[in-house]
């Protein structure tokens, strides 16, 4: 949080002052959030975070430790995502996606400002109603109806979760396939070992109680 004070300074500055044309950007963002009225599985949420943004508990719209490892793989000839869900939300919201620094950073000043209004449940589903899933499918809904899923288990929610790295083209390839289902045995994996953990850890707490 100590990380982000410069810059949810910055961001209610820019507001203020509407720098970058910030305040409308951010009404698209509050818009979009406004127009959801999904309510997803507690599953899918996690799935997401586990997904996306493994620490989107522990930071407010940008996450730093993310940021800095970004540039020290840059320096060494490797690609890195650093995207919060926030950061992805207001990338959709606002249709923006050209890379460049300067869209970079009205992306984390607006990821701030919605943490400011949103709750962090409220930026996930207002999220999951409009990403990008693959062709026709724009939003957690359209992407159930075009391929009538028989049950929602698990495997299902991970899926979902999976073609936000690889969005699923309108003629699936094995290529496409196979690193779609290592996406998602990988998402799995992560849910697993983090609610085996939580179990533990209630073991541990009952037993010192008792």
């Amino acid at each position: 949080m100590l990380f982000s004070l410069p810059m949810i300074a910055a961001a209610l500055l820019c507001y203020l002052f509407n720098f970058g044309n910030v305040r409308f950007y951010y009404k698209q963002c509050i818009n979009a959030a406004r127009k959801n009225n999904k309510m997803y599985s507690q599953e899918l949420i996690q799935c997401l975070y586990f997904g996306e943004d493994k620490r989107g508990q522990s930071h407010f719209g940008v996450d730093y430790i993310g940021v800095f490892r970004a540039i020290l793989a840059i320096t060494k000839g490797q690609l890195q995502g650093a995207s919060t869900i926030e950061q992805q939300f207001v990338r959709t919201a606002i249709g923006r996606y050209e890379r460049t620094l300067t869209r970079k950073l009205l992306e984390q000043l607006l990821a701030h400002l919605v943490c400011l209004r949103l709750t962090k449940l409220q930026i996930a589903e207002s999220y999951l109603s409009i990403a990008f899933f693959g062709t026709h499918m724009q939003g957690v809904t359209s992407l159930c109806d075009r391929l009538a899923f028989k049950s929602y288990d698990l495997s299902f929610y991970a899926g979902v979760v999976a073609r936000l790295k690889y969005p699923q083209p309108k003629m699936e390839s094995q290529a496409w396939a196979a690193k779609h289902l290592n996406r998602t045995e990988w998402i799995m994996r992560q849910y697993d070992s983090a609610n085996m953990s939580f179990k533990n850890d209630k073991k541990r707490l009952a037993f010192f109680a008792s």
